[in-house]
C-alpha cells in the first residue's frame, strides 16, 4: 500500500482514537443508524467494493450487527462475493450476501465502516445497470436500508506520477508538477484531480476549472481526452505560508479519477448533504498538457485506484518556532455558587502549529482545584483517567482538552468549565499544563516551555494565578479535529472512493471553532 493511502488510513482513525482514549463509554440509548453508500461502478471483467458507512448522532458500539447486500435489475453478469474469505459473510446465491458481526459495530457522527462486499462483473456485462440494496440491523435499533445504482463500465487505468520533493522557506513560492498516464489501450474521456494539502501549502491562483472552499483547492476537472500510453501534466503554483513552522515538513496528496468516478463522488456528496468541492476560480483555466507521445464515450471507471495517487513532499527550511502559553483563570464565590473558569492555550507565534492526520495541534491537562465539582465541561474536553492517553495524576480530578488541527499564530483557544464551589478553600489551586506526556505521536516542539503551565485559583487573596497569556482572551474552540472546507470534502471523497479501493475511509465532521487574535 503506498504512502498516500497510509496517510488516509491514519486520518481515518485519528479522531476516533483520541476520543476513545479520553472519553468515558457512551451511556445513551442505542442511536438510530443511517446507512450511506455511493453508487457502485464496476469495470467489465473486474471487481470493486461496496463499503457502506454507518452514521449516528451519538457514538455507540452495537452488538448483533448484520448487513445484507442484494442485487436487482439487469445485472446477469454481476455477482457479490466475500472479501478475502471473510468468515462472517455468506453468499445466498450470486446476488445476495449476508454478513454478521460477532464483535462490536462502531457507529457515530464521524461514521463507521461495516463489513463490505466485493462486486464482480464479467466482460460480457458491459453496459448492464441495476440496483444494490443494503440493509443494516443490530440489537436495539431499527433496521436501516439504502438502495444505490450499479453500473458496469469500461475499465481504464490512470497512473499518477512519482512523489515530487521540493525545498522552500516560509513565504517562498514553488510549483507542484503532477502527472497522469493513461496506461491502457483505450482513450480516457476526461479526468479529474482531487487535492489535499497541509495547512502550510497555500495556492496563489484560483483556476476556472478548479473548485475552492475558503480559497483552498479541492478539485479540478479536465475535458481533454487522454490518449493510450500518453502522459499528461498540470502545474500548480503554491506558496509556503509565512507563518509555517521551520524547519519541518509539509505534504500534499493528489488523486486522479476518471470523469465517471468523479461524477459518482459528486452525486454521493450532493445526495447526502456533505460539503462539495466549493466554487470555481476566476484566474483562467488550468491546462492539462501532454508531455509524452502515446504508444498508439462510454462511461469509464478505474478498477485500480492504488496507483492513482501522487504525493508532494515539501522540506521547510529556516528557523521559525511557535511559543505556546498556558492560560489560567481566577474566580471567587461562596459555597453553593457556580463560577466560570475559562482556561486555554495561546499561540504566541511566530509560527502557526498545524498537525497531520486530523490530530490536535496541542493538548492540555486541566487539574480542578479542591473544594469544587465540575458541572459544565467544554465539548473539546474529556475526563482524564488512568486509561487516557494523557498521563496525569490518578489522585486528582483532571480533564484532557484538545485544540483543533490548526492553531494559528496569535490566537487563543479557550475552554470554559463551570465549577460549583462545594467548600470555600482559600487559595485553592489547580493548573493548566500544555502538552503533557502522551501515549501518542509527539506534539510539535514548543519554543518556550517556561510558560507551559498556568494556575487556576479559587478564592485567592490576590489576582495571581494566570500565566502565559492574556487571561480570558480568545474564543471557545477545540475539537477532534478541525476540518474546514478542504478536509471535509477530501474526507468524504475518501469515504466514497478510497473505501471502494482499500476498504478504508476517512470521514470528518466540522466542529465549532472560533479564534480571536
Amino acid at each position: 500500500m503506498n504512502r498516500v493511502l497510509v496517510r488516509r488510513l491514519l486520518a481515518a482513525g485519528a479522531a476516533a482514537f483520541v476520543a476513545a482514549a479520553v472519553a468515558a463509554p457512551a451511556q445513551a440509548a442505542s442511536p438510530a443508524v443511517n446507512v450511506l453508500l455511493p453508487d457502485v461502478t464496476v469495470a467489465a471483467g473486474g471487481s470493486t467494493y461496496a463499503a457502506p458507512l454507518l452514521f449516528a448522532e451519538e457514538s455507540d458500539a452495537l452488538t448483533g450487527g448484520k448487513i445484507v447486500y442484494e442485487l436487482s435489475g439487469d445485472l446477469t453478469g454481476v455477482a457479490l462475493a466475500t472479501v478475502d474469505g471473510d468468515p462472517g459473510c455468506v453468499n445466498e446465491g450470486p446476488a445476495k450476501l449476508v454478513c454478521t458481526d460477532d464483535f462490536y459495530t462502531f457507529v457515530g457522527p464521524d461514521g463507521g465502516l461495516a463489513d463490505f462486499a466485493a462486486v464482480t462483473a464479467t466482460k460480457a456485462a458491459l453496459g448492464e445497470k441495476g440496483k444494490l440494496t443494503v440493509t443494516f440491523s443490530a440489537d436495539g435499533i431499527a433496521t436501516s436500508t439504502r438502495t444505490v445504482d450499479v453500473n458496469v463500465a469500461e475499465g481504464v487505468d490512470l497512473v499518477a506520477g512519482k512523489t515530487q520533493s521540493v525545498s522552500a522557506k516560509p513565504g517562498s513560492s514553488f510549483t507542484a508538477s503532477l502527472q497522469v498516464t493513461n496506461s491502457t489501450d483505450t482513450v480516457v474521456h476526461g479526468t479529474a484531480l482531487l487535492a489535499g494539502t497541509d495547512y502550510a501549502i497555500a495556492g496563489v491562483k484560483q483556476f476556472s476549472n478548479c473548485f475552492y472552499a475558503d480559497g483552498v483547492l479541492n478539485a479540478c476537472t479536465f475535458d481533454e481526452e487522454l490518449q493510450p500510453g500518453a502522459t499528461y501534466q498540470v502545474e500548480l503554483p503554491y506558496q509556503l505560508r509565512k507563518d509555517t513552522l521551520a524547519p519541518g515538513k509539509a505534504t500534499g496528496d493528489y488523486e486522479w479519477l476518471t470523469a465517471g468516478d468523479y461524477d459518482d463522488l459528486i452525486k454521493f456528496v450532493g445526495d447526502n448533504g456533505f460539503d462539495g468541492p466549493g466554487n470555481p476560480g476566476t484566474d483562467g483555466k488550468l491546462t492539462l498538457k501532454q508531455i509524452s507521445t502515446p504508444k498508439s464515450a462510454a462511461k469509464q471507471t478505474d478498477p485500480n485506484p492504488d496507483n492513482n495517487w501522487q504525493a508532494l513532499d515539501v522540506t521547510v527550511t529556516g528557523q521559525q518556532g511557535a511559543d505556546l502559553a498556558a492560560v489560567g483563570a481566577t474566580a471567587s464565590g461562596a459555597a453553593g455558587t457556580t463560577v466560570s473558569i475559562p482556561v486555554g492555550v495561546k499561540n504566541l507565534g511566530p509560527a502557526t502549529l498545524a498537525s497531520q492526520f486530523g490530530l490536535p495541534a496541542a493538548a492540555a491537562l486541566v487539574t480542578i482545584p479542591t473544594g469544587a465539582t465540575v458541572t459544565g465541561v467544554p465539548d473539546a474536553c474529556f475526563r482524564n483517567t488512568t486509561d487516557s492517553i494523557l498521563k496525569g495524576d490518578a489522585n486528582a480530578v483532571q480533564y484532557a482538552c484538545f485544540t483543533d488541527e490548526v492553531l494559528p499564530a496569535g490566537t487563543t483557544v479557550t475552554w470554559k468549565f463551570a465549577l460549583k464551589i462545594t467548600k470555600v478553600v482559600p487559595g485553592a489551586r489547580g493548573s493548566v499544563q500544555l502538552n503533557p506526556k502522551c501515549e501518542c505521536d509527539a506534539f510539535k516542539p514548543d519554543a518556550n516551555k517556561a510558560n507551559d503551565t498556568a494556575q487556576i485559583v479559587l478564592n485567592g487573596t490576590s489576582t495571581g494565578g494566570t500565566t502565559g497569556g492574556d487571561e480570558n482572551t480568545g474564543g471557545e474552540g477545540g475539537g477532534l479535529p478541525i476540518t474546514g472546507p478542504q478536509t471535509a470534502f477530501i474526507g468524504i471523497a475518501g469515504a466514497a472512493l478510497i473505501a471502494a479501493g482499500i476498504a478504508g475511509f476517512m470521514v470528518t465532521r466540522r466542529r465549532r471553532t472560533r479564534f480571536e487574535a
